[in-house]
């Protein structure tokens, strides 16, 4: 697909073009997949050890976060995955759970739509944003 994009300019693309980081993203997928391939034919094969628990809490909990993105927006989302994830694994330290919960979301906020203009989902901030 990324031969279908739209040349840029070379004033806009600063030594950079659009079909570069796709291109990049599936050359190094590709070549982990390869390894991966290669490591598995020739390792011995070891008894797989039944899917822990937590695993699969951890994946419904991002897979609840997926679900709360749009309603929540992008900002309490995060704040909430920063907080329940780490209690999911077993963190008590709510002082930092609390830090984490404020920091994280602000420091996004901050690298994301304020220095690169990126805009993400405002879900329920959207009422207090005009």
């Amino acid at each position: 697909m990324t031969g279908s994009f739209p040349e840029v300019p070379a004033m806009l693309s600063q030594n950079v073009p659009p079909t570069f980081f796709p291109r990049l993203v599936l050359v190094v997928t590709t070549l982990m997949s390869v390894v991966l391939i290669i490591r598995g034919l020739i390792l011995p094969r070891v008894p797989k050890e039944p899917i822990k628990k937590r695993v699969l809490l951890t994946a419904g909990i991002v897979t609840a976060a997926i679900l709360l993105m749009q309603p929540l927006g992008m900002l309490l989302t995060v704040s909430l995955l920063a907080v329940v994830m780490p209690m999911a694994w077993g963190e008590r330290r709510y002082r930092r759970l609390v830090i984490l919960a404020l920091a994280l979301p602000l420091a996004i906020h901050l690298v994301f739509t304020v220095a690169l203009g990126i805009r993400f989902p405002l879900g329920l901030l959207a009422a207090f944003s005009s």
